[in-house]
């Protein structure tokens, strides 16, 4: 393999012996390297072979915006979810869950640890990820020097839950994906403009509504409970994304005979206001 680009010391994106773009992921792969520098078996950790043109412009743009330090964590994260609890996980994982450390931390740091966003159902029914989200807070907050809450763990655990490898048939997957292409149609009719689909931010919030969806498909949508006071907060900063939360409800409850419960609302918020944030400053 020879280096096409060094996107930082642990980052390059490489061409394979068959002429394939792919990216290599080492500690110190990309330190003194130079374009057409050839890449030893022995630098390698990890080999993401993206296909998808947009997944590759979206880890080359991650990387060159995000401290090296989360990747490397989170490959050490993945490491041992794969090694003490024989979790597999897709890859888009190293990119959402670094963007989701890098974001935590950067909040922690300004003062403001946000919300203390709680998801029992990962607490009661997958065990084994919300250890991994532990371990991942501990190791997170010594490489930071942060003191982020437990209830962090939930939130990586949720990480792992959504990205692990499954056999779903392809009718569930398409079905899938048409509700995510319907919630995207109703978002961009609240925002009054066509999404800017180029940019990180747009795929970051796709996979969460991906997750979102998988759970309505599969009827498992977060437990209700008494979590009205911090919807309403949060609800009062954002009425924007209130208001696609709401066509969301109507349109879910009319397919599917469901109504979104306060929690996931909560989790819908946090992740359509950057979204919305963007795109409503350029309509």
């Amino acid at each position: 393999m020879k280096v096409l680009k060094v996107l930082n010391n642990s980052l390059i994106l490489a061409l394979d012996d068959s002429g394939a773009e792919c990216i290599l992921m080492g500690k110190g792969i990309g330190y003194h390297k130079a374009i057409g520098y050839p890449v030893k078996n022995e630098e390698i950790q990890k080999i993401f072979v993206l296909t998808d043109n947009k997944m590759l412009k979206n880890f080359i743009q991650l990387a060159s915006t995000i401290d090296e330090v989360y990747l490397n964590m989170v490959k050490e994260i993945i490491d041992v979810a794969a090694k003490e609890y024989h979790i597999k996980v897709k890859d888009y994982l190293y990119l959402s869950l670094a963007d989701h450390i890098s974001f935590v931390v950067k909040r922690f740091k300004e003062g403001n640890i946000g919300e203390n966003f709680n998801y029992p159902d990962v607490l009661l029914h997958h065990r084994d990820e919300y250890q991994v989200g532990l371990f991942a807070v501990n190791l997170i907050n010594k490489k930071m020097h942060v003191s982020l809450p437990d209830s962090e763990a939930t939130a990586i655990g949720l990480h792992f839950v959504d990205a692990e490898v499954d056999h779903s048939n392809q009718e569930k997957n398409m079905k899938i994906a048409d509700l995510v292409n319907s919630l995207e149609k109703i978002t961009q009719r609240v925002i009054g403009g066509k999404i800017d689909q180029s940019t990180f931010t747009y795929s970051r919030f796709l996979t969460h509504l991906n997750y979102f969806c998988e759970r309505v498909y599969e009827n498992k949508l977060f437990s209700d409970e008494d979590r009205e006071g911090l919807y309403q907060d949060l609800a009062a900063k954002m009425p924007k994304e209130v208001e696609i939360i709401d066509a969301f409800d109507k349109f879910i409850n009319k397919k599917f005979a469901l109504k979104i419960t306060k929690q996931e609302k909560i989790y819908l918020l946090v992740h359509l206001h950057k979204i919305v944030e963007e795109n409503c400053k350029k309509v």
